[in-house]
This record gives C-alpha cells, structure tokens and sequence, in this order.
C-alpha cells in the first residue's frame, strides 16, 4: 500500500460523495496527482481539484477557480467549459488546511509540530483530516457566491 492510499481512499468515500450532492461532476480521465470536479451553472463552469504531493507524500491542496460558461482560450484554443481546468481559471485561488505559501498549510496526515509535541501524536487520522477538508469547503463554496475571502483560501497568481 501506498504512502497516499488510505488518505485518498477517506476523500473518495467521503468528500466525493458529499461535492457530488453539492452539484460536482469527477472528471473520469486519470491523472495520479490530480483529481478534477467541475459544477455548471448559469453563468460558470465552477472546478476545483485535488492536487497530490508531486513526491507521494500523503498530503494535498485543493485549487479552484470559475470560468465563463462560453468556455475559455487556451493558448489561442477554445476550450468549452466542460472541458475547463483549474489553471483556465482567473483568479486561481486555493483552499488549504490555513493560509500561506508553504507545503506545511496542505491538508496533510502529519500534524504540526507543536501539536505533535501536545499530543504525543505524529499524525493525523484519514478521516480527521477529511473532515479538516469538509469543515473548510464552505470557504470556497462562499467564494463563488459572492467572493468572500475565507479563511482558509489562498490566492495564487495566474496572471
């Protein structure tokens, strides 16, 4: 068994499940270190995905943006909005366990250090750190409803 494999077997039992009530359609193409979900609505094609650690460590970022229901270009190609990617996506923001730049804000089996040290812990269960995960969804769903900054959102560049 993988580093990755009971994190990622908790998000599919349980988080798939609950974006899937919320609208969210998996893209089924296989990619191992991304995960797509796309809603559409009115006006948007809503997406987010799963972003794994390149080094198959059991930790990942969820990114997530909007883009009009025309589609976008991509690199002068219409791309239609079912077939939108995150990185389509003006801004691109991310949802994350709290804000910052580094790895240590992904969602993640190890715990911070001075958790670590409180706790006696080194980790995390699977099914903490997805309710970790549901617990702050609301940011990003409060975000395409009216572009409130949550606290667990990060903004990335895309420009």
């Amino acid at each position: 068994m993988g580093n990755t494999t009971t994190l990622r077997r908790a998000l599919r039992d349980t988080f798939f499940p609950y974006v899937e009530r919320k609208g969210f359609g998996i893209d089924k193409s296989r990619q191992p270190q991304f995960t797509t979900f796309r809603r559409i609505t009115d006006r948007t094609v809503q997406v987010f995905d799963i972003q794994w650690d390149k080094y198959g460590k059991p930790r990942f970022v969820i990114n997530f943006g909007e883009a009009p229901i025309e589609g976008v270009l991509r690199y002068g190609v219409p791309v239609e909005a079912r077939n939108v990617e995150v990185f389509d996506c003006k801004p691109m923001l991310r949802l994350q366990r709290r804000r910052g730049g580094t790895m240590g804000c992904w969602f993640q089996l190890r715990r911070p250090v001075l958790q670590q040290l409180l706790t006696f812990q080194r980790e995390y269960t699977p099914e903490e750190v997805v309710r970790e995960v549901l617990a702050a969804f609301p940011d990003a769903e409060e975000w395409w409803a009216s572009r409130a900054d949550g606290r667990h959102i990060h903004g990335l560049s895309n420009a």
